[in-house]
């Protein structure tokens, strides 16, 4: 292997080769069993995957928007409501808040993590508001037990965004056990990935998780056919993706070794490289799903380039705050509000990162980095 040797973001192919004869087997049988909603294969990756977590209840569900979506609803969050996130997230953390006709309210956050920053959360509180939905960026985890002391203090809801924190670890407990429900996604890129869009909730309150299971069915009663507790939609998983998703579930906490080794790697061969600001390392108790390994740089978009025509894989995780979205600019958001979302979104720079990725690759990623500032 050359230092000409393409090096990709991520490598779904070689994951999805060393898998394929058994997904293609559970996927099959999902297929033939005529059964292909809300069936034994949604039911027992329901349970393993909630078994994965130390939860009580998982509910899938379509994809990790409405995973959102679905537990914001379930906790009684709709019209009229503040729900405080962060601005530095995918769209779908706020589309699916807007969708339960509750209102969002942005945080700034913390310089080092990325994730919401205590401090603004309650800067931010208002009679108005009724949750919190901190989102675990890159799979660092959010800091919960000040988030839920906060919460517990002013009577809120928390929903945790998990798309990108599989098996993270927050003083000792899985993110998405520590608020009232947390929300999973499925993305085929993610920690744990099916071969299509699919999500879920997990929780510890039966209440919640009866609603989130007649939330995503339309509303119907539990048990009842053509009766309806509440509005709801259209937003199951299908058996397929159930049946794939638990084949891929008993390597999840191999892969997830594999990639803390990866940054291990990264870290050693990095923090000699003056100008580059490495991941935070977890303090004991916390551990991260290295969703993706994003280092901070001055020169970000310099470096980025260099890389692509090096054909090392590399992206911004996220270029343009939301309050810059133009979706959102009836919102008349003031962009000083939030200073450390302006500077990370400038320099951030997530680069190769996957479970099969080997030292030779880490070694060429990191060479043409080291080239980089040496020119």
């Amino acid at each position: 292997m050359t230092n000409n040797t393409p090096v990709p973001l991520f490598n779904l192919q070689k994951q999805h080769e060393s898998l394929k004869e058994e997904i293609n087997k559970a996927a099959l049988e999902a297929l033939n069993s005529m059964k292909w909603l809300l069936g034994p294969k949604t039911q027992q990756f329901e349970a393993d995957f909630a078994k994965a977590l130390n939860a009580e209840h998982c509910i899938t569900c379509s994809s990790g928007a409405s995973a959102i979506q679905i537990a914001l609803m379930a906790a009684g969050i709709g019209k009229g409501d503040e729900v405080i996130t962060t601005p530095f997230t995918f769209v779908a953390t706020t589309t699916s808040i807007t969708l339960t006709g509750a209102d969002f309210v942005f945080a700034d956050i913390d310089p080092l993590t990325y994730n919401l920053d205590p401090k603004d959360i309650e800067r931010k509180i208002t009679s108005k508001t009724k949750a919190i939905v901190p989102v675990h960026l890159y799979g660092y985890p959010a800091n919960m037990p000040e988030i839920m002391a906060i919460a517990k203090k002013h009577n809120l809801k928390v929903i945790e965004d998990c798309a990108q924190s599989h098996l993270a670890l927050c003083a000792g407990k899985y993110t998405g056990t520590w608020g009232d429900a947390g929300a999973f996604s499925f993305y085929p890129s993610k920690n744990l990935g099916a071969c299509g869009d699919a999500g879920a909730v997990v929780t510890n309150n039966k209440e919640i998780a009866d609603a989130c299971t007649s939330i995503r069915h339309s509303g119907r009663s539990l048990g009842k056919a053509y009766e309806y507790d509440r509005e709801g939609s259209t937003l199951r998983m299908d058996e397929i993706q159930a049946a794939i998703l638990d084949v891929k579930l008993k390597h999840l906490a191999k892969w997830t070794e594999n990639r803390t080794k990866a940054a291990d790697l990264y870290r050693k061969k990095l923090s000699s490289v003056k100008g580059i600001t490495l991941p935070p390392q977890a303090p004991e108790g916390w551990s991260q799903s290295y969703y993706v390994f994003t280092i901070r740089v001055k020169d970000r978009d310099a470096l980025s380039a260099f890389l692509k025509e090096n054909n090392i894989g590399n992206a911004v995780y996220y270029p343009v705050p939301l309050y810059k979205q133009p979706c959102y600019a009836h919102l008349n958001c003031k962009a000083q509000d939030y200073p450390n979302t302006e500077a990370a979104a400038q320099e951030v720079l997530s680069i190769p990162m996957f479970p099969e990725i080997t030292e030779e690759q880490i070694d060429i990623v990191c060479n043409k980095i080291k080239e980089f500032y040496n020119k």
